[in-house]
């Protein structure tokens, strides 16, 4: 790998800080709250965590992928300004719309409608973490300052959640806390953003806001996958597996996987400003065949220890659906290329109606064939792991065909 690649690989360094963060106070709090709150209270607070991850993908809109790209090609402060600007004013205006949406079907939801202050108090947590301009930082490729500061501001609501949460009584407090972590992190990001890089909120037009939603909306679309393909399963479940315990099990599993497939997030997050900044598609195509043999390998490890990582995070009372771990995994190995060949490929060198058209496809089988096997009466686990296994096998292989090009060398323009 030549010198020129030295900012991926430094940035990925520090993208790989920030997942280890990331995913390492969950797991100091999941095992915790797995127990005070029993696989009922669980269920609900797991429920509620899916739930809002479709409010969050609509918040954030695609902006930490488009306003990636427009940052990495801006050429002055005052147009980093305003490209700032322009994001937090589409975002406050997404928070309204989506919090008037989000109240509403959170009173018709079986599992939600008994306690709305807490799912009003979640969706206050996605708005102040949406609001984060962590796209400014990965434009400059330097995600130092983002590590350091959730950092500290997970450790403040982490502390915190043994001190003050002991029981479903409590569970309050999960997102007063994660309000509290996510206004720290929010004024942290701008102090460092003025400190690194001289930028700050600039306001703009309301037309200029609206201009950055059209721009990411396909973006938004695409980023909409992971929603579909995990949110949408668990609030199906909890609409037709009346076993709450069951629904635990499939949202411990889902906790699981997501820990696994942080591991390639730092890789795509790096890869995607570096190649719009150098457009070397070949070093993409080094690193997935590189990456192949370690992705198989940590695939069957996850199924040789599916026993021991449910144990882990959830307790002896977990270990009956530790078979979900392993019908699931398939989507491991496919994931990562379905990433790899998204935005990192696809989407720096402009195809960006071909990853959303990937992603439409995939979310539309996703849930067609979940909504059948509901209609017929087999909408159980083994049926469900087996839909979000070939959802995610789609997506790869749409994304590959569309990618193929671009990874001979064929095609490397940029938009």
């Amino acid at each position: 790998m030549s010198r020129a690649h030295t900012s991926f690989f430094k940035n990925t360094a520090w993208q790989y800080g920030l997942q280890i963060i990331k995913y390492l106070f969950p797991l100091i709090t999941l095992p915790y709250l797995t127990r005070i709150l029993a696989p009922e209270g669980y269920a609900f607070y797991a429920y509620v965590v899916s739930f809002m991850s479709f409010a969050q993908v609509f918040v954030d809109f695609g902006f930490n992928l488009s306003g990636t790209k427009r940052i990495a090609r801006a050429c002055s402060v005052n147009e980093e300004n305003r490209v700032i600007g322009a994001v937090t004013e589409a975002r406050l205006l997404l928070c309204v719309i989506a919090g008037v949406v989000v109240m509403i079907v959170a009173s018709f939801l079986p599992l939600t409608q008994g306690n709305l202050p807490y799912v009003f108090l979640a969706f206050v947590a996605v708005c102040g973490k949406g609001l984060v301009p962590d796209f400014l930082f990965q434009g400059h490729e330097n995600m130092g300052p983002i590590t350091t500061r959730f950092l500290v501001s997970k450790s403040i609501s982490t502390i915190f959640t043994f001190v003050l949460v002991h029981s479903m009584a409590n569970i309050m407090w999960v997102p007063v806390l994660d309000i509290i972590s996510n206004g720290v992190a929010l004024a942290w990001s701008f102090a460092a953003a003025k400190r690194s890089f001289g930028t700050t909120f600039e306001r703009v037009t309301l037309h200029e806001a609206l201009l950055e939603l059209k721009t990411s909306g396909l973006y938004c679309f695409s980023n909409m996958a992971a929603s579909v393909f995990s949110g949408f399963t668990t609030l199906l479940i909890g609409v037709v597996v009346t076993d709450a315990a069951q629904v635990a099990y499939w949202s411990l599993s889902m906790t699981a996987v997501s820990a696994v497939q942080s591991l390639y997030t730092p890789i795509v997050n790096s890869l995607y400003p570096h190649m719009v900044n150098t457009g070397d598609y070949r070093f993409a195509r080094k690193l997935s065949l590189l990456a192949l043999p370690a992705v198989l390998v940590g695939t069957v490890a996850f199924c040789l220890l599916s026993k021991f990582i449910m144990h882990v995070l959830g307790g002896e009372q977990y270990l009956v659906g530790s078979w979900v771990l392993v019908w699931v995994s398939p989507l491991l190995v496919f994931s990562f290329f379905g990433m790899l060949f998204g935005w990192p490929v696809l989407g720096s060198v402009g195809k960006v109606a071909e990853v959303t058209k990937s992603t439409v496809v995939s979310a539309l089988f996703c849930i067609a064939a979940l909504l059948f096997v509901s209609f017929v009466g087999i909408a159980d686990l083994h049926a469900i792991c087996v839909i979000r296994c070939l959802t995610e096998a789609l997506l790869f292989g749409i994304r590959f065909y569309y990618a193929l090009p671009v990874l001979r060398g064929k095609e490397a323009s940029h938009a």
